[in-house]
């Protein structure tokens, strides 16, 4: 991703001068055309903040929270910048927020210096700034952020803490299974005949010798799988269906839309509270979602929107969101309320996905359990049939 300075026309005929992140030349093009302004000079800019990695959602709650007090309390831009720097907790935030102070020295906005950051700051964050600087109430947009990142790394974190269990649960089953397969079922079998083994034995002692005979190259096998995936994941065209998945996929999928939903309903209440324009705040919300298969959906929406369809109409037929969302948002946009509707939504759809996290892992821990269950009581039996038939024998 490269930042080009960008020269356009808006609708109203007035110049604007923004930097613009893309990966190239054909893009800096498309995204002028989608926010409906005519390019009139683009240059890449450089900048001494290569290779700058994101910053986490600590960071983000950090700088919003002590900026917009610094802001609101009336410190200079300029002097809560430098003090942000300096209480910096790590090196990379540091120089992240070194190099912010130096861009806003040189007569660069807040928001432009974000953006030369390489994509340190999300494209919310930076679009809220940038609508703060334009319309008078950054204090308000640094302040909005701050609650709406405290909300999102708390769903985060939910998320974490939630799929914990299940993540042990998998590790210790594995564990146990290949312990009692590959040490356990062999030293209490070998004292039997092979030919009077139960059909069940025998195919876990077969388990059992192939996994020792071959157990590097599974193992590499298994790492080779892994950054496979990995790798296909960064491919655009795989990312969109394995992200579609998630959406459509059987019992969690309905569940895995209402978290979606929330994380819509929350950046569309945010934008939209900061008086962003309509199809400014599709688009950064497209980005923020984390779905690249929304990603492609929202571009639909973008071009319905554009066209005179309501927005609510226009999420609903991409099927992809919680109904009441664009129920909500009709209501919003029929009683002229958008923004009371949108942070209501946005508070219901933050209950809503705990509830959906917490259902999902009801699902899945004992779906867990009861696999794990089969697979073991399966391996006992294979160790207990010998030995019942050696008893057998011994009584007749």
């Amino acid at each position: 991703m490269k930042s080009y300075f960008v020269t356009a026309v808006d609708s109203r005929g007035k110049t604007v001068s923004e930097v613009i992140m893309a990966e190239n030349n054909l893009e800096i093009v498309q995204i002028i055309k989608n926010k409906q302004m005519y390019l009139l000079d683009y240059k890449e800019t450089k900048s001494e903040s290569d290779n700058i990695s994101k910053l986490k959602m600590k960071s983000l709650v950090i700088f919003c929270r002590q900026l917009g007090t610094m802001v609101t309390s009336g410190i200079p831009i300029m002097q809560a910048l430098d003090m942000l720097q300096s209480k910096a907790d790590n090196s990379k935030t540091k120089k992240i927020f070194r190099n912010i102070y130096e861009e806003v020295q040189k007569g660069n906005s807040l928001s432009d210096a974000m953006k030369l950051q390489r994509g340190a700051f999300p494209d919310l964050l930076m679009n809220m700034i940038m609508a703060g600087e334009l319309g008078g109430t950054l204090d308000k947009s640094l302040s909005r952020m701050s609650e709406h990142y405290e909300k999102e790394a708390k769903l985060a974190n939910k998320i974490k803490s939630a799929s914990i269990y299940p993540i042990v649960l998998g590790v210790v089953a594995v564990t146990v299974v290949l312990l009692l397969v590959v040490f356990v079922l062999p030293s209490i079998t070998s004292m039997f005949d092979p030919k009077d083994m139960p059909v069940s034995t025998k195919i876990m002692l077969g388990i059992s010798d192939f996994i020792l005979d071959n157990w590097i190259a599974l193992f590499a096998i298994i790492v080779g799988l892994v950054v496979s995936a990995r790798l296909a994941l960064k491919v655009r065209s795989v990312r969109v269906r394995f992200d579609k998945f998630k959406l459509f996929m059987p019992v969690l999928g309905k569940l895995v839309q209402t978290i979606y939903s929330a994380r819509c309903a929350r950046a569309f209440a945010s934008l939209y509270s900061s008086g962003v324009q309509t199809l400014d705040m599709i688009e950064t919300t497209s980005k923020v979602l984390g779905n690249a298969y929304l990603e492609d959906m929202f571009r639909e929406v973008m071009t319905s929107v554009s066209q005179g369809d309501l927005i609510s109409r226009a999420i609903a037929n991409t099927g992809s969101f919680d109904p009441m969302l664009s129920s909500m948002i009709y209501i919003g946009e029929e009683s002229g309320s958008l923004g009371e509707l949108l942070n209501s939504t946005a508070d219901y759809f933050d209950n809503e996905a705990d509830s959906a996290i917490q259902r999902m892992v009801s699902m899945i821990e004992p779906a867990m359990i009861i696999f794990l269950g089969i697979v073991i009581g399966f391996i006992v039996l294979s160790i207990i049939q010998p030995i019942f038939s050696m008893y057998g024998a011994i009584g007749n």
